[in-house]
């Protein structure tokens, strides 16, 4: 019998570079499409560039994060996007857990209701903004005038409220990503064993109980990653906020997406938006860490 030696069992280049081959352009598109971008950013954001008076950037140093630090509006839209965020998970949350709690019965509604449940979420943004925006607009929106109705809205749209626009749109942005956290825990729910409902059922406990103490704690999990999915999409918000309402009434929904947008294309200036990005990226970085970290030491 020939014992193999270090010669015989080498493996030849090609098969050992193989791999690396194969996921190459992988690699090479995820460097294209997000660290390029994220490194010129962070240079950016040391460069001082306004526009009408630098054609090309020059070296500020932190020159746009003194002016970030000092922006009140800007602390305003900060503050406002944690709300947003916030809200827009917790109403994906108490409208997708229900949901998926009824969507695990196996009868032919709930498969076909499954299917149709992931129509806000395919739908454009556009679509969805400028759609919600008919629904409510003070002429012919059907829902105003069921707000009319119930004494919510004037003569005016209630997207001209500065105290219940920015409440309406976390409404529509948590509707528009419910379907992703339905999904998730749908999944979640069907992985959890049957046989521990029977034994928990035999053992005189009530509904409620098997739901806090089989159901939850199955479901956690998937529930925190998917809500910081959410979350993340939510904080980088623009779409929804500036097709409705454009920032207003008065600021009134004026996140930080929406600043970006106009340090860029009103006020001109390219390298202090990219300064807000680098805080927003720091922000949610350390957010997501200290989440993750919770959860683990629970």
């Amino acid at each position: 019998m020939t014992v193999p030696t270090a010669d015989t069992e080498r493996r030849p280049f090609g098969d050992i570079a193989l791999p690396y081959a194969l996921v190459a352009p992988a690699v090479l598109v995820a460097l294209a499409i997000a660290v390029i971008p994220l490194l010129y950013a962070l240079w950016l954001s040391f460069q001082d560039w306004y526009l009408l008076r630098n054609p090309q950037p020059v070296w500020g140093g932190l020159v746009n994060f003194q002016a970030l630090f000092a922006d009140a509006a800007l602390w305003r839209a900060f503050w406002r996007t944690w709300i947003w965020t916030i809200g827009t998970v917790a109403v994906e949350v108490a409208l997708a857990l229900p949901l998926a709690l009824l969507l695990n019965r196996d009868t032919t509604i709930a498969r076909m209701a499954s299917a149709l449940i992931l129509l806000p979420w395919v739908m454009p943004f556009i679509v969805l903004g400028y759609g919600w925006r008919f629904l409510l607009d003070s002429e012919v929106g059907a829902l105003h005038t069921v707000f009319q109705f119930f004494g919510l809205a004037g003569n005016s749209s209630i997207l001209n409220d500065p105290n219940l626009a920015l409440a309406i749109i976390i409404f529509i942005s948590g509707w528009k990503g419910m379907p992703f956290m339905v999904l998730a825990l749908l999944a979640a729910l069907k992985s959890i064993p049957g046989e521990l409902y029977e034994a928990a059922a035999i053992d005189g406990a009530s509904p409620w109980q098997r739901f806090t103490t089989i159901t939850l704690p199955a479901i956690q999990n998937t529930m925190l990653i998917i809500g910081l999915v959410l979350g993340i999409l939510a904080f980088y918000s623009f779409d929804l906020p500036w097709i409705m309402t454009r920032g207003g009434p008065q600021d009134a929904t004026t996140v930080l997406g929406i600043s970006m947008y106009k340090a860029v294309f009103t006020d001109l200036r390219p390298a202090y938006a990219a300064a807000i990005s680098v805080v927003m990226l720091a922000i949610l970085a350390v957010a997501s860490f200290l989440s993750l970290k919770l959860r683990r030491r629970q």
